[in-house]
């Protein structure tokens, strides 16, 4: 019976720990800004307590008023008073020439740095002209104009217009919404699925709709050999 109580209490306190990691916000998980990432710290210590302590009210509470405190903060960071309520960019290097006295701040090194533009698709430091620190800890590069990448606009050549993609059919189902949205009906769909040998739609794992009006789509599991990859 002990068990179970505790495989009830770790199943509890995972549904709430979600829920505060949820009001917390999608940002938190890919971006963490450094309130952000103490009010997970300390929510994921809070929600443990109660599967050593045995005492599952109080870490409930105190994970929502840690939600409901980082939530304030973020908030507050959208008032432009408060607009660098966690840290500002600091900029490390600046018309190509790196400043010691913010890298010192920051505390970054010249390798580490030069390893961070690495990262970034710099081998050079002479083809960087500005590099920025941000609040999150990543870091902006901006080239030299001779370094930056070549873009069709610069040849002067003109694109067609591509937007969203839309999935038609996702694991079998047909997505309705979708195939309203691009003003089209089943009855089209189910044409195209037969021009490629295709009779259900349930034998289709992706079929998606590009800008151009092209249909990608993906069988559900396809047989053959593979590539072997080492």
């Amino acid at each position: 019976m002990s068990t179970v109580i505790y495989i009830f209490r770790c199943i509890l306190m995972l549904c709430i720990t979600w829920l505060g990691i949820r009001m917390i916000g999608k940002k938190s998980i890919a971006q963490m800004t450094g309130y952000e990432l103490a009010g997970i710290l300390l929510l994921s210590t809070v929600a443990a307590e109660p599967l050593v302590y045995k005492i599952a009210s109080k870490a409930t509470v105190g994970v929502l008023t840690l939600s409901l405190a980082t939530l304030f903060l973020g908030w507050l960071s959208l008032k432009e008073k408060f607009y660098n309520i966690d840290s500002k960019p600091s900029i490390i290097i600046s018309k190509g020439q790196i400043l010691k006295n913010e890298l010192k701040k920051n505390q970054m090194n010249l390798p580490f740095l030069m390893s961070l533009l690495r990262l970034k698709g710099y081998s050079k430091l002479s083809e960087v002209e500005y590099a920025i620190i941000e609040p999150n800890g990543n870091v902006s590069v901006i080239p030299k104009s001779q370094e930056r990448p070549l873009k069709t606009k610069d040849m002067q050549i003109q694109t067609p217009y591509e937007g969203l993609s839309l999935p038609l059919i996702i694991d079998g189902r047909i997505i309705m919404d979708n195939l309203n949205y691009a003003k089209l009906d089943k009855k089209w769909l189910m044409n195209q699925l037969k021009t490629n040998g295709i009779q259900n739609a349930e034998n289709v794992m992706v079929a998606e709709l590009d800008s151009q009006g092209s249909l990608y789509i993906c069988k559900t599991d396809v047989a053959g050999k593979q590539p072997k990859v080492i």
